[in-house]
């Protein structure tokens, strides 16, 4: 039960650290800060930056907890998603390709139901099919 309020009070941590980058100026938000939060919450950002999903599952499975391991990959997939929604293309649509994925393998495997999780999933959705209609536009 400790162990769980502990990473129950890391996760409300993370989020607040991952609002706080946010709040930043878009000018102000560097890769250095991606690093530290990758590092604080999750592991080694260029390793983890760069794993395809399912290589983030495998490194997940053997690494994390059992009872904590849902909730570190729904920050990566957090992270990835921030990080796609601050680059240009085509580190954007690569990063929310795997942020999707990463949701929706959660979103089926997690006993946790959540509404946020699934809009984010819509949104993600959302701003790649828009990025293709702007393709096809272009």
């Amino acid at each position: 039960m400790l162990q769980r309020d502990y990473f129950i009070r890391i996760i409300e941590e993370f989020a607040a650290a991952l609002q706080r980058f946010l709040e930043k100026d878009i000018d102000q938000r560097t890769d250095e800060d991606f690093k530290e939060l990758y590092r604080q919450y999750v592991g080694d950002y260029s390793l983890l930056r760069n794993f395809s999903v399912e290589e983030a599952i495998d490194y997940a499975r053997q690494e994390w907890e059992e009872d904590q391991r849902m909730q570190k990959l729904e920050m990566l997939a957090e992270l990835w998603y921030t990080e796609g929604s601050c680059k240009m293309k085509p580190l954007r649509d690569l990063f929310l390709d795997k942020a999707f994925r990463l949701y929706d393998y959660i979103d089926a495997h997690s006993k946790e139901f959540s509404l946020p999780r699934k809009q984010k999933i819509r949104d993600i959705k959302s701003m790649l099919r828009q990025d293709g209609e702007g393709q096809a536009a272009g």
